[in-house]
C-alpha cells in the first residue's frame, strides 16, 4: 500500500500478517487456547549485580504477559508473537533485564514491542532511552503503559515510545489520540476479560491492558505500511483516532505492584472497590454495624440487610437497631431476597454461625450470591484450594470473589526497595486500646468523618477487614480471622513504607492509624493476652500521639501501664481517653470466657468519664455520642495545632 497518513484504515480487514510483535513481560503461555502460535522467545534474569543471564524458558510465570498477548492476538490474530520474560512469579524485575530485553528484540528485527511496565528510577533512564533509540533506528515501534499513579516513568515518558493510558472505550478498534502529549494514546483500560495463565480468563482493569490495545492497532498499521517510521505511525494514529470525549480510568496502585525498579501498570480490582455500587449485607453483626452507622463514608449504596431469625433483628430497621439514623430498610431473614437489586454481597463472619449449624455457611452464602449474579466481598478468607469451584463459577459469569489480603510477594518487593525514603511530615494519630471489642474502629470512622467534613485531607490505615470500603488507604487486617500470612518481623518495614507512600502520594494533612485488641500484655504469663501484632503496628506506623480506648471495668494500673507502654514503644503521648457506652460483663464457664456487653445509663457513663478525667488528667469521651466525637475532634486539633505553634516558635 502507498503510504497516506491521512487515509482512514479499515482495521477489520487486517490481521497483522508478517508483523513480529515482542511482548516484554512475564512471558506468554503458548498453550492458552486463545493466544495462538508463539513464534519464539527468551527469558532474562539478573544475577550478581548487573549481570544479565539469558535462559530459554519464556513461559508465563504470572499471567500478566499472557493477558497482553491475548489482547494483541484478538486484534491481530496473524501477528508473530515473541515472548520475552523479565518478570518472575512475584512480578519482580530488574532494569538491566529490561534494557537487555529491548536489545534482544531489536536484534530479532521485530516490528513492534509492547511494554506494559516501567520504572520511576532515573538511574535507568539513559540506558532504557538508548535501547529504545536503537530500536526506533532499526524501524521498531515501541508502545508502553503509563505508570499506575501517573508518575513519570521509563520507557513510557521517553520520546521514542508511544505512551498509553486507560479509558472507557468499547469500539473494537477505537482509541483516542492526543498530539503533543507524553502519554499520547488512550485505549480501553477499564474492566475487561483477558487471558491468564493456566488456560484461564479473568476480569481486570488498568493501563497495563490499555497498552496492548494500541500495540494491536500499531501491528495492523505495520501490516498496511511495513516501512512506516515512528513519526508516520503517529500521524496515522492521529488520523484514525476517535473524536469523542475522553473518560480516563483511575489508576490506583494495587497489591500486585512489581518490585523496584520495574513495575507494570495495573489495577486489579483487589484494592479498588469502585465496582461495588449496590451492596447487601449478611449477617448483621458488629462489623456490619459500622457500614450502616457510617454509610455516608461509603461510595456505594446499602440496598438490603439480612440476618438469621434467631438473633431477634429481623423486621427491624438496621439503623434504629444500633441507635443511629434509620435507613428505611428492614432486616430480612432470606439472603436470596436480600440480593435482589444488589450487585455485591458483603459477607461478614459466618464461621460461628456455621459451627453452630454444622454447615459451611461461607460456601453456601457465596454460592447463593453467584446464583443471583452478584459479586462477593468476604471478611473471611476464601482459599482457592478449598473453594476453587466457586472461583471457576465466578470467572464464567464475570463475577468477583475477593477478600482483603496482602501477599508475601508484595511485601518482598517492598523489602527489596531502598527503605530510606522521605519521612512522614504530617501529624499521625494512633488509636490504641486496652482490649478487643471496644469501639476503636467506630472511633476512627467518627474522627475520619469529622475531619473530612472540616475539609481536611485524611490519610488512613485501618486494621479491620473492611477498612478500604470506607475509603481508607490500606487495610492491614490483624484482628479476628486475619487473612495475613506474614511473619511478624515484616510488619514494621512494610507499614513504614506504606506510611511514607501515603504521605508522598496523597499529601494528607493528618494520618490516622488504628490497631486491634490490647496494646500491652494483660498477663505476661498468659500468651493469649500478648499483643505482639499491636506493638509491631505501632512501630511501623509511628504515631505522634495516641487516643486510648478503655473499658469501664479496666483497672487504673492497667490503663496507666498501657499509656506508659505506648510512650515507651513509640514515644507518643496519650492525649485522650475514650470509652464505649456499654459495660463489659465477663464470665467464664466450661473453660470458655464470654463477654456480655450491657448498656450503661447516662448517669453511669458521665460518672465514669469524670472519674477517668480526674484520675489521669486527660479528656475522656464516650465514642458513639455526638458530644463525645466533637470533644475528641477538638482535643486532637488542639494538640497538633499547639505542637505546630510550639515548633514554629522554637
Amino acid at each position: 500500500m502507498t503510504l497516506d497518513k491521512t487515509t482512514k484504515i479499515a482495521f477489520s480487514q487486517l490481521t497483522g500478517r508478517n508483523v513480529k510483535v515482542a511482548i516484554i513481560d512475564s512471558g506468554i503461555e503458548a498453550e492458552h487456547p486463545k493466544i495462538g502460535h508463539v513464534a519464539g522467545g527468551v527469558g532474562f534474569i539478573v544475577k550478581s549485580g548487573e549481570r544479565v543471564i539469558q535462559q530459554p524458558d519464556h513461559n508465563d510465570c504470572a499471567g500478566h504477559g499472557t493477558a497482553c498477548a491475548g489482547i494483541i492476538h484478538k486484534k491481530a490474530p496473524d501477528a508473530e508473537l515473541y515472548s520475552i520474560r523479565i518478570f518472575d512469579e512475584t512480578l519482580s524485575a530488574d532494569g538491566h533485564a529490561l534494557v537487555t530485553a529491548i536489545q534482544w528484540a531489536t536484534e530479532q528485527r521485530v516490528g513492534v514491542i509492547n511494554l506494559s511496565l516501567g520504572t520511576t528510577d532515573a538511574a535507568y533512564k539513559d540506558g532504557i532511552a538508548e535501547a529504545c533509540q536503537c530500536a526506533v533506528e532499526a524501524g521498531i515501534i515501541l508502545i508502553a503503559a503509563e505508570h499506575n499513579d501517573g508518575l513519570p516513568s521509563y520507557p513510557t515518558n521517553s520520546p521514542e515510545v508511544i505512551g498509553v493510558t486507560g479509558g472507557k472505550i468499547y469500539d473494537r478498534y477505537g482509541y483516542y489520540y492526543r498530539p503533543g502529549n507524553t502519554i499520547e494514546c488512550v485505549a480501553r483500560g477499564d474492566e475487561q476479560r483477558v487471558c491468564w495463565k493456566d488456560g484461564r480468563e479473568i476480569m481486570i482493569s488498568g493501563t497495563s491492558y490499555a497498552a496492548p490495545h494500541i500495540t494491536g492497532i500499531v501491528t495492523l498499521i505495520r501490516e498496511a505500511y511495513p516501512n512506516a517510521t515512528l513519526k508516520e505511525v503517529r500521524e496515522i494514529l492521529k488520523a484514525n483516532a476517535l473524536e469523542e470525549r475522553i473518560e480516563r480510568v483511575s489508576n490506583v496502585a494495587t497489591h500486585m505492584t512489581p518490585s523496584f525498579p520495574v513495575s507494570f501498570s495495573e489495577q486489579s480490582g483487589i484494592s479498588n472497590y469502585n465496582w461495588i455500587k449496590k451492596a447487601a449485607l449478611y449477617p448483621y453483626n458488629k462489623e456490619m454495624h459500622a457500614l450502616v452507622r457510617f454509610r455516608d463514608l461509603l461510595h456505594f449504596e446499602i440496598t438490603a440487610v439480612a440476618d438469621p431469625v434467631g438473633k431477634g433483628l429481623v423486621g427491624k430497621d438496621p439503623g434504629e437497631a444500633i441507635g443511629t439514623e434509620p435507613t428505611g430498610l428492614k432486616v430480612v431473614p432470606n439472603l436470596q431476597k436480600a440480593l435482589r437489586g444488589a450487585d455485591t454481597l458483603i459477607l461478614g463472619y459466618v464461621d460461628q454461625l456455621g459451627r453452630i449449624s454444622k454447615r459451611d455457611l461461607l460456601r453456601e452464602s457465596i454460592q447463593t450470591a453467584l446464583d443471583q449474579g452478584v459479586h462477593v466481598f468476604s471478611f473471611l478468607q476464601v482459599p482457592a484450594g478449598i473453594y476453587g469451584d466457586l472461583y471457576a463459577q465466578a470467572r464464567k459469569k464475570g463475577l468477583r470473589i475477593v477478600y482483603p489480603s496482602i501477599s508475601m510477594g508484595e511485601v518482598q518487593n517492598i523489602l527489596k526497595k531502598d527503605q530510606k525514603g522521605t519521612p512522614v511530615d504530617v501529624p499521625v494519630l494512633g488509636v490504641m486500646g486496652t482490649s478487643s471489642q471496644q469501639g476503636k474502629f467506630t472511633l476512627q470512622l467518627a474522627l475520619r468523618r469529622k475531619l473530612i467534613q472540616m475539609g481536611y485531607k485524611v490519610g488512613q490505615i485501618g486494621t479491620e477487614h473492611h477498612a478500604e470500603l470506607f475509603g481508607m488507604d490500606l487495610a492491614f487486617p490483624i484482628g479476628y480471622a486475619s487473612p495475613l500470612e506474614l511473619p511478624l518481623q515484616v510488619y514494621v518495614p512494610y507499614l513504614d513504607y506504606k506510611m511514607r507512600e501515603i504521605n508522598r502520594k496523597k499529601q494528607p494533612e493528618i494520618i490516622l492509624v488504628g490497631s486491634q485488641s490490647g496494646t500491652i500484655p494483660y498477663d505476661v504469663n498468659e500468651h493469649k493476652t500478648h499483643s505482639l501484632s499491636s506493638i509491631a503496628f505501632m512501630l511501623g506506623t509511628k504515631p505522634d500521639a495516641c487516643t486510648l480506648v478503655v473499658n469501664s471495668i479496666d483497672a487504673d494500673d492497667y490503663i496507666r501501664d498501657t499509656m506508659d507502654g505506648i510512650r515507651a514503644v513509640c514515644k507518643a503521648p496519650t492525649i485522650l481517653l475514650a470509652m464505649s457506652d456499654k459495660e463489659k460483663h465477663i464470665r467464664a464457664a466450661y473453660g470458655r470466657t464470654m463477654i456480655n456487653p450491657q448498656q450503661m445509663s447516662r448517669e453511669q457513663i458521665d460518672e465514669k468519664l469524670q472519674y477517668l478525667e480526674q484520675t489521669f488528667n486527660l479528656s475522656a469521651v464516650e465514642i458513639v455520642s455526638e458530644e463525645g466525637q466533637q470533644k475528641m475532634l477538638e482535643t486532637v486539633l488542639k494538640f497538633f495545632s499547639a505542637d505546630e505553634t510550639e515548633t514554629q516558635t522554637d
